[in-house]
């Protein structure tokens, strides 16, 4: 018995189409090149960034083993401090209504 009903097509049969290869070549290059590309760009960013004017900055003091010299004195204030408000005389009336609960 050389023919299946249950097949879709008959089992002797040849495809219509003969079979392709096809090779897939190793996508490893393209993530090497954007490698090298970023690499590119990290290092001329630095190169540029740091190629600018020189900053001239004041030398710091000479250390020395003597102490500085003592600040002068605040002068006194010519104004008087503002008066204290007295205490008052009669405590605060209790809240109306209890405050509430978190049960």
């Amino acid at each position: 018995m050389t023919y299946d009903p249950n097949l879709q097509r008959p089992a002797d049969t040849q495809p219509d189409r003969e079979l392709k290869v096809v090779q897939s070549s190793g996508g490893g290059s393209g993530f090497l090149i954007a490698g090298i590309l970023i690499a590119a760009l990290i290092i001329g960013g630095y190169y540029y960034l740091n190629s600018g004017s020189t900053m001239d900055a004041p030398a710091p003091p000479a250390v020395t083993n003597q102490k500085p010299a003592p600040a002068a004195p605040a002068a006194p204030s010519s104004e008087t401090p503002a008066a204290t408000a007295p205490a008052p005389a009669e405590p605060a009336p209790a809240p109306a209504k209890p405050a509430p609960t978190n049960n």
